[in-house]
């Protein structure tokens, strides 16, 4: 039997080696992955539903792998316990007050477990601590929300069809829609509308400008009732008239005495019926005496005595007068 040549052994011990070297990084590498040769400590989480999560599935912080699942045990029927190794480099970063939710890595990624910081001082996870868990939407909720959602769009369709179909089969609907005539009239009234705000709008401006003005002190409103001395002035003819109305109080009161006491030349007009006489008869003389005189100065004007004396005043009240009208016409001008 031919000797083997050492050039074989060679190679195949190289082969061997090299095999070696590839399954050594091959698992150097997975259980990088797994943090299996990292130091690292356990912390645990409670859930109702872990929604397919595997063992060394990856836990993130903020986007970043900071750990990977453990282990998954089944506590009860409501709860799903889940053990978390830590990397000891991400150990100050994730507080005790930290929450895990159970996500997606992408649309339809691979189950993960995300931590979320929570505001306020905290100090960081210790091993064997638990965190707190948040319930994240499933995609039965979601199928169910979808569900609910279909049947309203569904009721809502048969709705909005029913409200058409009566709208369609209503004539006095298409009737009131084809008049022109009420079309006309609604455009007037509103045109009318639009104008009558428009006034009203001026209307008010003006009320503004007056209150303005009145605040101010300018027109004939703001200055009396801002100006001081009108005040006083109003204030000075109330009060005389206020005594005149206690003179003429008294007055009146006099007489009602003098009627009441039968005395008093009021007494006597107003009662005696000789006096009442006596009086009316007077002024009848007293009318014939001025009617008399009345003649008695026109035949007079009339002699030769006075005609020459009431012609010359009558022009010199003429050449007065005319001299005067000028100025009384500049004046009015």
């Amino acid at each position: 039997m031919p000797e083997r040549p050492t050039g074989n052994y060679v190679k195949l011990g190289l082969f061997v080696v090299v095999g070696l070297v590839c399954l050594l990084g091959t698992l150097y590498l997975l259980g990088r992955q797994q943090n299996l040769f990292s130091r690292s400590l356990v912390v645990q989480a409670d859930f109702r539903n872990v929604s397919g999560l595997l063992t060394g599935n990856n836990v993130r912080l903020g986007g970043i792998t900071v750990g990977t699942v453990r282990q998954i045990k089944l506590l009860n029927d409501s709860t799903v316990r889940v053990f978390i190794n830590l990397n000891r480099d991400a150990q100050p970063f994730v507080r005790q007050n930290a929450v895990a939710a159970i996500g997606t890595d992408g649309l339809v990624g691979n189950t993960i477990i995300n931590l979320a910081a929570r505001p306020g001082p905290a100090p960081p996870v210790q091993p064997g601590d638990q965190l707190r868990t948040r319930r994240p939407v499933g995609i039965d909720d979601l199928l169910g929300t979808f569900d609910k959602s279909n049947k309203n769009l569904v009721g809502i369709t048969q709705d909005l069809r029913q409200i058409t179909g009566k709208l369609n089969g209503s004539n006095a609907l298409w009737e009131l829609l084809d008049d022109r005539a009420l079309a006309d009239n609604l455009r007037r009234s509103l045109r009318n509308a639009a104008t009558a705000s428009a006034r009203l709008s001026a209307a008010s401006q003006d009320v503004a400008g007056l209150t303005g003005g009145v605040r101010r002190g300018r027109g004939p409103l703001g200055y009396l009732l801002t100006d001081t001395a009108f005040a006083g002035q109003l204030g000075h003819v109330s009060r005389r008239l206020a005594g005149s109305s206690d003179t003429l109080n008294a007055l009146v009161s006099g007489l009602k005495t003098q009627l009441n006491i039968g005395a008093g030349p009021l007494h006597t007009i107003l009662t005696d019926t000789a006096a009442s006489r006596q009086l009316r008869q007077t002024m009848q003389h007293v009318e014939q005496g001025t009617a008399g005189f009345s003649r008695s100065m026109d035949a007079l004007q009339h002699t030769f005595l006075l005609r020459g004396y009431l012609r010359r005043q009558q022009k010199k009240q003429a050449r007065e007068k005319a001299a005067t009208a000028p100025v009384a016409r500049r004046n009015a001008d």
